[in-house]
């Protein structure tokens, strides 16, 4: 048994005992055989003269121990009967490690029952599908400390579901999320999930933005709700899915607290009281990347168009949010790889507030680590910093290049070392026309720099990384 390398070795590989002498390389411009039932007479129309062809007579998976077999053969893009395609054979290969079931993939072919059949053998190498998504931790001036921690199971009883669970919690603030996602829907091309999200938040950061005020303005709110989506695969790289997001807002704080202004601070990012939130988003992607892990070469480009209405159950709030991700990977020197991330949006909003501030652009969730650090990402939608400056209008650039370390570890699969640089910038876009100072200007347009270390593990990946170092030095 060897593996499928080239047209020429599979020339090779067959020819001597396959096929009679004189025949071996083809003189007509079709050949008839029998299809896999051996009944009716199937003719197989050869594009090139000269080009050896072999019948797929039937698919063998080896070594899943826990993925179903036909969850794997779903991936497949040959099925008995067809021609054998070897790019259609690396193409299954790729998207097979694309799942991140497996550790590796192994595409090989053994003899048919009879000459010019052949049987193809996939033998996977599984791995841990119960990975640690997310790792909360800090501290900073509004919350003393905060924790958290996400888990998921990628391929849960073997058939492709996943489920995701995720908290985080601080002396102020506390978020839990659970979802589960159905990526072949009964091996199929659609795909389903569902999300729950329960967020008991806290802003904290205008004492220096209300005039004549000496303490915190506080804004205390409950978020319960929830995001259904519906999607299918078009094609072995593309993608398109529906999403419908509904939410019970409900502004908890104790304005007795708050220094006395008219309106209150917060008046811009939630409405008093209580409120609903309705949204349906679509979604178009494209992925060519050959590994979901470290790409070397291929393309990642996601484009959503999000629309909240009073006509979707009627929402409180009324906006769109347009965004565009694009990320190209470039192999270079030996088996390094270069990689070029832009991600931009606009929200055009209608009326006060308009959007909801959680759904608002946030420089901390784009950049590295800024100066001072201001800002910091948000977890769980939850945002730990001092600083509220949300906006309307984002772009952001990343460029990164990784430098393999080993790919066959047996503990640690795969590891690189990266060094990055971004630069991000968020505001409203009325800032455009106006000189408005209504934000603090600490955030909006940060350069961020990164080196660490990445490491493929059997329980999800890790990141090492010396930004924070970076910004204390600079």
């Amino acid at each position: 048994m060897k593996p499928i390398n080239s047209s020429k070795r599979l020339a090779a590989l067959f020819c001597g005992w396959m096929l009679l002498p004189g025949i071996c390389w083809a003189q007509d411009a079709a050949t008839v055989t029998k299809d896999t039932a051996g009944e009716e007479p199937t003719r197989v129309e050869l594009e090139d003269r000269f080009k050896p062809r072999y019948i797929l007579e039937s698919i063998e998976v080896r070594g899943n121990r826990k993925t179903h077999g036909e969850l794997i053969l779903s991936y497949v893009q040959l099925k008995p009967g067809e021609s054998l395609d070897e790019e259609k054979v690396e193409i299954s290969r790729i998207r097979l490690l694309a799942l991140g079931y497996f550790r590796d993939v192994r595409m090989s072919l053994e003899k048919g029952s009879e000459r010019g059949r052949v049987k193809l053998v996939v033998e996977v190498d599984e791995r841990n599908t119960i990975i640690i998504d997310d790792l909360f931790a800090g501290f900073s001036e509004t919350n003393p400390f905060w924790s958290g921690i996400g888990v998921s199971d990628i391929n849960f009883l073997g058939r492709g579901l996943v489920l995701s669970g995720a908290l985080v919690t601080s002396e102020y603030q506390q978020a839990y999320r659970l979802g589960a996602f159905w990526p072949s829907v009964f091996n199929t091309n659609l795909q389903a999930g569902v999300e729950a999200l329960v967020s008991l938040g806290e802003e904290r950061a205008l004492a220096n933005r209300v005039r004549d005020c000496d303490r915190d303005q506080n804004l205390e709110y409950l978020r319960a709700g929830g995001v259904l989506s519906l999607g299918m695969r078009v094609d072995r790289i593309h993608r398109i899915k529906f999403e419908l997001h509904g939410e019970h807002i409900e502004d908890t704080s104790k304005r007795g607290n708050w220094c006395a202004t008219d309106p209150h601070p917060f008046a811009g990012y939630l409405r008093a009281g209580q409120s609903t939130f309705w949204s349906l988003t679509f979604r178009f992607e494209r992925d060519t990347r050959d590994d979901f892990f470290l790409a070397t070469r291929g393309m990642h480009l996601v484009i959503s168009i999000e629309l909240a209405s009073k006509i979707f159950f009627g929402s409180d709030y009324e906006f769109s949010k347009y965004m565009v991700k694009y990320e190209h990977s470039f192999p270079a020197f030996s088996n390094h790889a270069f990689r070029v991330s832009v991600v931009g949006g606009l929200i055009q909003d209608v009326g006060t507030p308009g959007s909801p501030f959680f759904s608002r652009f946030f420089v901390g969730d784009y950049a590295f680590f800024q100066m001072e650090k201001d800002s910091l990402p948000r977890n769980l939608e939850l945002n730990f910093s001092e600083v509220v400056d949300y906006g309307d209008l984002m772009a952001s650039v990343t460029a990164e290049y990784d430098i393999p370390l080993w790919s066959r570890g047996k503990f640690f699969y795969r590891g690189y070392v990266y060094a990055a640089a971004n630069f991000s910038y968020v505001t409203k876009a009325e800032f455009l026309e106006s000189d408005d100072e209504e934000w603090s200007g600490k955030t909006k347009k940060p350069v961020s720099i990164d080196i660490g270390m990445k490491l493929d593990t059997p329980i999800g990946l890790f990141v090492f990384s010396l930004g924070y170092v970076f910004d204390l030095v600079f």
